[in-house]
């Protein structure tokens, strides 16, 4: 999967080139890559951000447009409420969906594609595991468990040693 990191829409790996802003798309790389979900205003605006803080699933709402003053004025509507970006975490995106679709009023653009993004956020979770993996060596994980075992040893018999030491001193105060 790929993204445009201007708009934050989402393509296939085959696409170059947004579709929206003309950008060169970067491969998503990051579970946690802000990823826009829709554009929405007004009330299905409210309702959409309503069932994403129900579900805890962080979420930014940007102005889809920065002149947005001078749209308001020219077109008489609304535009900062009524165009607003709404942005997911892409491991969240799944979710994030399936509510977007609970909202008749609102398509869900990013639904096409939702067996390629659940199988790109699978990579991604699986190739943290195996880096964590590959950071420790099976003759490194052996020297820590021998390393870890010597050190509990170490520590019993501090205690045991303690212990004694202290009974010694206790004895020793009441004439034992």
């Amino acid at each position: 999967m790929k993204y445009c990191k201007v708009c934050k829409s989402i393509f296939k790996d085959s696409d170059e080139r947004c579709s929206e802003c003309g950008k060169k798309l970067v491969p998503i790389t990051d579970i946690n890559e802000p990823v826009r979900l829709c554009i929405v205003g007004g009330t299905e605006r409210a309702l959409l951000c309503g069932l994403l803080d129900d579900a805890e699933i962080p979420y930014l709402e940007n102005n889809t447009y920065p002149q947005g003053l001078a749209n308001e004025i020219v077109t008489g509507y609304d535009v900062k409420l009524s165009n607003i970006n709404l942005t997911v975490p892409f491991s969240a995106l799944p979710k994030a969906s399936e509510l977007l679709s609970s909202v008749e009023t609102l398509n869900n653009p990013v639904e096409p594609m939702m067996d390629d993004i659940k199988a790109h956020i699978e990579k991604l979770q699986g190739g943290e595991v195996k880096e964590e993996e590959k950071s420790m060596s099976p003759a490194l994980r052996t020297t820590i468990k021998v390393i870890t075992a010597i050190l509990f040893l170490l520590l019993v018999a501090f205690v045991v040693v303690g212990t004694d030491k202290i009974m010694e001193i206790i004895k020793g105060l009441f004439g034992g």
